[in-house]
């Protein structure tokens, strides 16, 4: 009876439970289907502003694209004009003068202009304004700049020579849109090129935007019908795009705007009338059942302590995540006190956690410029999701850095505090401050490298004055490569080292000594007079002169250096560098060991060299070149063995350069392989018609015996001009042997299997010792014609010459003499037995036909 009346009890409390819950359900279902329809009504009102806010995107997105498209076609204009304008053929064939048939006819700077890249108009206007060459749409014309364009040319003009780069400007032009770019006209990367004294010219290139081209710009951007306005109440409306011009009324470009909101409007506007009719029908069905899943929720808060329980699951699988993270997690409260650091922290900084509960943030972690709390406090709705940099020390006393991100806590809409994460990024710090070091000093030395030097100069020559100036030292060493060659790179490198750590001892802070590569340096000295500068020269030298010690090796060294001034010599970067670099050359060419200041006179001087250079391939390649044939005679029979090529250059019926004014340039710039190839066949072919025993000689240098195919090259001639290798002679001085001898000895062996006679030239006047006549195969010598002067009067060139031939004998080598010039001394040879001979009293140099005529007479007499 108890137990059915508490039954019963128990389904009146759920029954009357259940009821207070339909009562509720139903109120809120009746005010949900109010807001339902609220929803609905708001949404129509928000398609509409939808739809009129995209039609105002659409045409601030057609106008930015215009934007664009024009400010990318200018940059693109400007470029191309760079690329013309910074041309050094450029600079020769239309500033230094008009070349039209470069420009033109080779389509340099020609009709292309117009067929690949559009350009309407291309001008060259002068340093006096004039127009120096035009093309008009493909065509060469006699247009000027200012009748085309009108007042606005000599401003376009004007600002392109004030700020020295290209320029783009719009303008109207024939009552269309146009842009204009002009660029002063330079001579771009190319060294040396002449001048002439007033303004750059400057190169115009004009594109003008037709309603073709301005129908094809909007197909490419989507933009309906682009036009220009035609007139000031069509310029007022919108949509439109406005661009300042050069001179006059701005320029407005108008189009037809796409109003992609209307389409939004058909095709939400049915939806949403379809879904308030559907809304109205599922709420009559919606109440329904709602009442009886009313019911049902009640029984979900079975399913609460459930997802209570998951919580604290998820919470622990948090804090487990947290401990086991690389970064450590922090938290703090409204107050910037610490309230929660993950494990993390203690293995990162070494400290124990909680000695730092409590603390304030600003006491663990600081910031150069501002305390990190404050920084955070000051933060609106959120934190910048930027990571800060921030540094911290550990437990040892090491200062670390960090990298902190931080996010606000809320609770019940207010800010409670904030929670985030430090991560250790000091190795990551250390790395990129070592790149960037790196990046602008010289790995081996530590000094700076090219790119410092270049800022150095750069920055400090926009201040440079006569007052305050800057010295350029281009330093090298003399004796570093045989250091290489000798001992090793990593002697070398620990030379460079020294030398470098010394240069830095002698510099002032204000000062920059740069290494770059080799033994090349730079020092950069801020002295107020030259001879403060030699001073610092003389204690550079004594520096260098200190021996320096490398295991059991004492290196000694000596330095050359050349001296340029800012501004006096030049106020650009390269061009320092360059003139420093041919003081360099001269202080090295004068004997090394020394500094020698520039002058204009070395420029004029390599000037003059790089101009005889030019000269000698032109002489090559028109073949200007010619061979003089000297006799040579057997001495005790008298007869003609033979001649001795010699190369001479006529540049004019009484003008003549000697070999020994282009012959040593042609060695300095590896033109003497071309100039010894040209005197070997034209001899090899000369003297195929001799006669069987007569042999012609040929002078070798010896910058041929640096390369492997001399052996090569000298077989070519043979086979070519059909000469039998037996009547080919080299004359090769001394000092072949002293530079590589074992390159030199593998040489001459070549050259003595394919049966060609080697002789010693100018034998007596090198440094050779006797024991190389032995060591390489020779098959005679040549006695150097500056013993035959004082021969035979002087006892002592007779005694030099005697022994001379005796030597020869000695070594079973042919004997010759040169320079014979007297009977007597032809006698007195004839005495010592010398075998044969050579000079003017036997016969000068001759041309080719004169050579062959004394052969008729030699024949004739025989």
């Amino acid at each position: 009876m108890n137990s059915e009346f508490h039954r019963h009890a128990a389904l009146a409390a759920r029954a009357n439970m259940e009821a207070h819950t339909v009562r509720v359900t139903r109120r809120s279902l009746r005010t949900l289907s109010s807001l339902l329809f609220g929803v609905l009504l708001l949404s129509v009102v928000m398609v509409l502003v939808i739809a009129h806010r995209q039609n105002i995107d659409a045409i601030q997105q057609d106008a930015n694209l215009l934007r664009q498209a024009w400010q990318q076609q200018q940059q693109e204009m400007i470029v191309d004009a760079r690329d013309y304008a910074n041309w050094g053929e450029g600079w020769k064939n239309l500033h230094l003068t008009v070349n039209k048939v470069w420009a033109w006819d080779e389509e340099n700077f020609g009709p292309g202009l117009y067929k690949e890249y559009h350009y309407d108009g291309v001008f060259v206007v002068d340093g006096k304004g004039k127009t120096r060459y035009a093309v008009i749409r493909g065509k060469l014309s006699d247009v000027t700049l200012e009748s085309w364009l009108g007042a606005q040319s000599d401003l376009l003009v004007s600002t392109a020579r004030t700020l020295h780069d290209a320029v783009a400007r719009n303008a109207k032009v024939e009552n269309h849109p146009a842009i204009l770019v002009a660029a002063p006209i330079t001579p771009g990367k190319v060294p040396d090129l002449p001048t002439i004294p007033g303004p750059a010219s400057v190169m115009v290139f004009v594109n003008i935007f037709s309603p073709d081209k301005l129908q094809a710009l909007g197909k490419s951007l989507n933009v309906i019908e682009p036009r220009i306005a035609s007139g000031l109440n069509d310029a007022l409306f919108e949509p439109r795009l406005v661009e300042p011009v050069l001179q006059g009324e701005p320029l407005v470009l108008r189009w037809q705007p796409k109003n992609p909101g209307f389409g939004v409007i058909w095709l939400m506007m049915p939806l949403l009338l379809f879904t308030a009719l559907a809304v109205a029908l599922v709420t009559r069905r919606v109440l329904r059942h709602a009442l009886h899943n009313a019911v049902i929720s009640d029984r979900r808060f079975e399913m609460l302590a459930i997802s209570q329980r998951e919580l604290a699951n998820s919470e622990e699988r948090f804090r487990d995540l947290a401990e086991a993270a690389s970064d450590w997690i922090w938290e703090i409260d409204d107050q910037g006190r610490l309230c929660y650091l993950s494990s993390r922290f203690a293995a990162v900084t070494g400290h124990e956690v909680k000695s730092w509960m409590g603390r304030p943030l600003d006491q663990l972690l600081s910031h150069p410029s501002h305390s990190l709390v404050s920084w955070l406090m000051r933060q609106g709705e959120e934190v910048q999701h930027v990571p800060l940099r921030c540094q911290f020390m550990s437990a040892n006393g090491e200062r670390r850095i960090g990298q902190l991100m931080a996010k606000a806590i809320r609770r019940n809409g207010l800010r409670s505090g904030f929670r985030g994460t430090v991560s250790d990024i000091t190795h990551e710090v250390d790395a990129e401050a070592r790149i960037q070091f790196l990046s602008r000093h010289d790995m081996l030395t530590g000094l700076a490298n090219r790119m410092q030097l270049q800022e150095y100069l750069t920055a400090y020559l926009e201040s440079v004055s006569e007052d305050d100036p800057l010295f350029v030292i281009s330093f090298d060493l003399d004796q570093f490569k045989p250091i290489n060659d000798t001992w090793g790179h990593a002697v070398g490198d620990e030379v460079l080292n020294e030398i470098s750590k010394r240069l830095k001892s002698l510099l002032a802070p204000n000062e920059l000594a740069a290494r770059l590569g080799g033994d090349a340096f730079i020092l950069l000295l801020r002295e107020s007079t030259r001879a403060g500068v030699e001073y610092r020269c003389r204690a550079l030298q004594r520096m260098v002169h200190q021996p320096i010690i490398s295991g059991s090796h004492q290196i000694s060294l000596t330095a050359s250096m050349g001296i340029v001034s800012a501004p006096q010599d030049a106020a650009h970067p390269e061009a320092l560098l360059r003139l420093a670099d041919i003081a360099l050359a001269q202080a090295r060419s004068a004997g090394r060991d020394q500094w020698v200041w520039y002058s204009s006179d070395m420029a004029n001087h390599l000037q003059s060299k790089r101009d005889m250079v030019q000269a000698i391939e032109a002489a090559l390649h028109n073949h200007a070149f010619t061979l003089h044939y000297q006799p040579r005679y057997q001495l005790q029979s008298g007869q003609l063995a033979g001649a001795e090529a010699l190369i001479r250059w006529q540049i004019a019926d009484d003008q003549w350069i000697t070999p020994d004014r282009f012959i040593p340039l042609a060695e300095e710039n590896g033109l003497i392989a071309a100039i010894s190839d040209w005197v070997l066949m034209r001899a090899c072919v000369d003297a195929r018609d001799w006669g069987e025993q007569r042999y012609v000689s040929v002078n070798i240098s010896p910058v041929e015996f640096r390369n492997n195919d001399l052996v090569q090259r000298v077989a070519h001639a043979l086979e070519v001009s059909g000469l039998p290798a037996t009547r080919l002679e080299l004359e090769i001085t001394e000092n072949v042997t002293f530079e590589n001898p074992d390159r030199a000895l593998e040489i001459m062996q070549g050259l003595r299997t394919l049966g060609v006679r080697l002789t010693v030239d100018d034998f007596g006047t090198g440094y050779a010792a006797l024991g190389y006549l032995k060591t390489f195969p020779f098959n005679g010598l040549k006695i150097d014609r500056s013993w035959m002067k004082e021969f035979p009067e002087s006892q002592q060139a007779q005694s030099v010459v005697a022994g001379i031939v005796g030597l020869a004998r000695a070594f079973a080598l042919t004997i010759t003499a040169e320079g014979i010039e007297t009977e007597a001394q032809l006698k007195e040879l004839k005495a010592l037995s010398c075998e044969e001979g050579q000079g003017y009293f036997l016969g000068r140099p001759m041309p080719l036909a004169a050579f062959n005529a004394r052969l008729q007479e030699e024949e004739t007499v025989n």
